[in-house]
């Protein structure tokens, strides 16, 4: 077996979780330098077990997408303790490599492991890739192919660098136009004739992201991207099965994998009557159907912490129908905050202004459609001051702090709606904030701060500490 002479555990190594559990644990939030990104544990477990809980009632599999967290402890409540199996989808090669050791732990368990490579063959990467398959052996490690040359490239793997034959997924267009070839162009038979003939490859399913549907506003737009997700990779994956040839009576169903976090969790709709209306019975009907032929799994990557552009496409109703006080999509549901400092006020600019130390590199600069802003500042550390003046709601209240501009380590916040009832920010206050985009406020940071609502130790006390991974 080949050592691991390259890779990311060994050239980034994380910083001691000794040290840092004994620097932050135990300490309240408003004790702690900032900025820092704070992850609530207790939103985090309601919305992982929701995902499953949603999956295994509509009877199809889950893929959990670690890239937004990029950690050991968020993944392991992706998969959920009593899975007999792991389904997962990384980015970067490091984060394959510093998942290896948990991952052999639970193939040693006996539990059936798979990790697909999120971006199209790339040939620098196949070093480390082959050697993540030889640690974790045959058909653990699958790639993407949307190009016949990646095939081609697989081909030219000297022998013995890669156990057994290499799966690979055929990643499908359905719309986003990002990665992926499109159901009846050429570019997909000659993939098809390629993957036929390769004496290394096999194919081992379809895969798609619907990356548009963050443009839905609305339960009913979310169930019917999810529907035209799946219509489109079905139609993928019978043209490529069209040109190399139908699977035989005894192989397995083809896997088609779809999802990203509004359509994924646009399922929920199908069982919480949560705004799917009539068309519910349409979309489970077509779930269904194409069922029989195929195996059908959701994938998704944001959706433990959610943030406001998730709140933005409104792809479940705030509360279930069907389970009233079960919320589904509300700010009670984002489990990621940035904590961030006021560092000075401007009360005589045409509106209110404050300066948090944190910028673009702390918050991301992506933005969201339902404001004009780069974050929402929360209610949190307000109460028993009057009220908290008023928290922003882009689907409600449009009043309250919002980071309006943001550079890179300045980030000045902007009141919006009438002054009356403000309230003030003071130098030195320590505020929570709402990212628009969960996945690039992390990355700023080489850890995240855990708290837990639900403990005995409050929602605001440091419980845990949990290292961000590094590198690509």
């Amino acid at each position: 077996m080949d050592p691991l002479p390259f890779h990311a555990p060994s050239l980034l190594p994380q910083p001691s979780d000794t040290a840092l559990k004994h620097h932050f644990l135990g300490r309240n939030l408003k004790d702690v330098q900032a900025p820092a990104v704070v992850l609530d544990a207790a939103v985090v477990r309601r919305n992982c077990k929701l995902m499953l809980d949603t999956a295994k009632q509509l009877d199809v599999g889950f893929r959990a997408h670690v890239k937004t967290h990029k950690t050991l402890q968020l993944t392991k409540l992706q998969v959920g303790e009593d899975s007999k199996s792991v389904k997962l989808i990384a980015s970067t090669v490091a984060e394959i490599e510093n998942l290896l050791p948990w991952l052999l732990e639970c193939k040693k368990a006996g539990k059936e492991v798979n990790v697909i490579y999120g971006l199209p063959l790339s040939p620098s990467s196949l070093p480390r890739l082959s050697t993540l398959a030889h640690h974790l052996g045959p058909g653990t490690i699958s790639l993407f192919a949307d190009h016949p040359s990646h095939i081609a490239l697989l081909n030219t793997l000297p022998p013995n660098t890669w156990p057994g034959r290499i799966p690979v997924l055929i990643k499908i267009d359905t719309g986003y136009h990002r990665a992926g070839v499109s159901p009846g162009q050429p570019q997909l038979t000659a993939l098809a004739a390629a993957l036929a003939a390769s004496p290394r490859a096999t194919p081992a399913g379809f895969y798609s992201h619907m990356g548009h549907s963050y443009a839905t506003s609305s339960p009913q737009e979310a169930l019917r991207a999810l529907g035209q997700e799946l219509e489109g990779l079905e139609a993928g994956a019978r043209a490529f099965l069209a040109s190399a040839g139908a699977p035989g009576a005894d192989a397995k169903k083809p896997l088609l994998s779809l999802g990203a976090t509004p359509t994924a969790t646009a399922a929920q709709n199908l069982l919480h009557d949560a705004g799917g209306g009539p068309a519910s019975a349409e979309y489970r009907s077509l779930l269904s159907r194409v069922s029989r032929e195929f195996s059908v799994e959701l994938h998704a990557g944001v959706y433990p912490v959610l943030d406001l552009q998730q709140l933005a496409t409104r792809a479940r109703p705030a509360e279930s129908l069907a389970q009233p006080g079960q919320s589904l999509l509300s700010l009670r549901d984002l489990g990621l905050r940035a904590l961030v400092e006021v560092v000075s006020v401007y009360e005589d600019r045409e509106k209110p202004e404050a300066m948090i130390a944190a910028g673009s590199i702390a918050l991301g600069r992506e933005p969201c459609k339902s404001y004009g802003g780069w974050g929402v500042v929360s209610g949190w550390g307000w109460e028993g001051e009057g009220g908290n003046g008023g928290v922003f709601e882009a689907e409600g209240e449009r009043r309250g702090w919002v980071v309006g501009r943001i550079s890179q380590e300045h980030g000045v916040l902007v009141w919006e709606g009438e002054r009356e009832g403000m309230r003030e920010l003071r130098v030195g206050e320590k505020l929570l904030v709402w990212p628009n985009h969960a996945c690039m406020c992390g990355p700023g940071f080489g850890w995240y701060l855990v708290v837990d609502s639900e403990a005995e130790e409050g929602p605001d006390v440091v419980v845990d500490v949990w290292t961000r991974w590094r590198g690509w």
